[in-house]
């Protein structure tokens, strides 16, 4: 049979690897009963409120009686009294106690308590107590400082636990709001984006011209920011998932190509395509990949002078897929090459282009289909972003 020590360290490891709150509660009073030696045991969590109970665990008793029992402690009497003054209590008989409120209709009677606070940076979260010791009348100081201590890593757990749930809640806020703005700008830009791209693609000339372009490029960065901040709020919740299929790197490159091209023809700006021998190909999420190239040769066309040429160039190594979208705009300072992966960052704030949204999202992207993006520059010589993927063969 293990020592009290031994179950007390494994007490510990069990309840520092509960994350959702109700089975971290469980475990908690399993694990109290049981190190200390009680027969029933209960732990109870105060609300917002910081008096009632709304949660109350129990271990020790069978389903049968706890329906029996009913509705759960309301936090008064003796329990009430652990939380008010958020030190142990500790005796030999609850009915002599004066602070002792009865028992509810059905309890079980016990005799020998002991209760003591849940308490993390000076907040009461609850209160863990335990009746009738086994094999002795009373529960020792021994006792106590075991339940203390089990109370103490309970405190820090349940804190996490609540926390936790409160960020989750947050989040999922969070990706509805999103969600709600993406859709509904999407719709409000439709009609404006197709209008001004035709009157692009047709070179309307003069003040319209000039109009239709600056109209089109607000539309496209606002499309391409609000799909940025949704997938940036769904990859930190972890809810991108891969879809994986078999994808020419021409193809997908072709795609995003088309989608930036008007931008790119409306401030003079050539994309060119160059694929090694044989033709890139692979097993891997297009659409993912489509949208790391759109957010790279969108950054590079507004960072790159009227006149000059961005370059696509994919080539195959022995085990990965490199796509490098080369440009010769100002380059990028080496003490900001890593910062640029970070949300909101922007290098160049004058020029009051780019979302600081894109490169992040794009690097966390890459991480999704198990690769990589990478940077190389120097200033006034332009940048080279390398999108690195694993060269699974194709499967059809």
């Amino acid at each position: 049979m293990r020592s009290r020590f031994e179950r007390l360290l494994a007490a510990g490891v069990a309840i520092s690897s509960e994350h959702a709150l109700g089975d971290l509660l469980q475990q908690v009073v399993d694990s109290a009963r049981d190190v200390v030696g009680a027969r029933y045991a209960a732990l109870g969590v105060l609300g917002e409120d910081g008096r009632s109970l709304v949660q109350f665990v129990t271990s020790g008793l069978s389903q049968a009686e706890r329906d029996r029992i009913g509705a759960v402690p309301q936090g008064r009497g003796l329990l009430g009294l652990v939380i008010k003054e958020a030190k142990p209590i500790r005796i030999r008989s609850v009915a002599g106690h004066p602070a002792s409120a009865g028992y509810p209709p059905h309890h079980p009677r016990m005799s020998g308590f002991l209760g003591v606070p849940i308490v993390a940076r000076s907040r009461v979260f609850g209160n863990l107590y335990l009746t009738e010791k086994q094999g002795a009348e009373e529960f020792s100081p021994e006792d106590e400082s075991i339940a203390v201590m089990l109370a103490a890593q309970a405190a820090v757990a349940v804190e996490s636990a609540q926390l936790l749930d409160r960020v989750q809640t947050m989040q999922r806020q969070r990706d509805q709001f999103f969600a709600m703005i993406n859709h509904e700008l999407r719709n409000a830009l439709t009609g404006v984006y197709g209008w001004a791209e035709q009157l692009v693609r047709t070179k309307a000339s003069g003040a319209i011209s000039r109009a239709a372009k600056e109209v089109h490029e607000a539309a496209e960065r606002t499309v391409t920011l609000m799909n940025n901040l949704l997938d940036l709020s769904r990859l930190d919740a972890d809810k991108v998932q891969a879809v994986w299929r078999d994808a020419r790197i021409p193809a997908v490159v072709t795609r995003a190509r088309v989608f930036v091209q008007p931008v790119a023809d409306s401030r003079g700006v050539t994309i060119r395509e160059e694929y090694g021998k044989p033709e890139p190909a692979c097993r891997t999420d297009p659409l993912r990949l489509e949208q790391i190239i759109v957010n790279l040769l969108s950054n590079a066309v507004r960072h790159s002078p009227a006149g000059e040429t961005i370059v696509v160039r994919a080539e195959t190594t022995a085990d990965e897929i490199l796509i490098h979208v080369i440009d010769r705009g100002k380059g990028i300072p080496s003490e900001e090459q890593d910062r640029i992966f970070e949300p909101y960052i922007r290098v160049d704030p004058e020029s009051g282009l780019g979302s600081g949204l894109g490169l992040p999202v794009s690097r966390r992207l890459a991480e999704l289909l198990g690769g990589r993006l990478s940077v190389s520059s120097a200033l006034g010589k332009g940048a080279t972003f390398t999108i690195a993927i694993p060269a699974v063969p194709p499967q059809g």
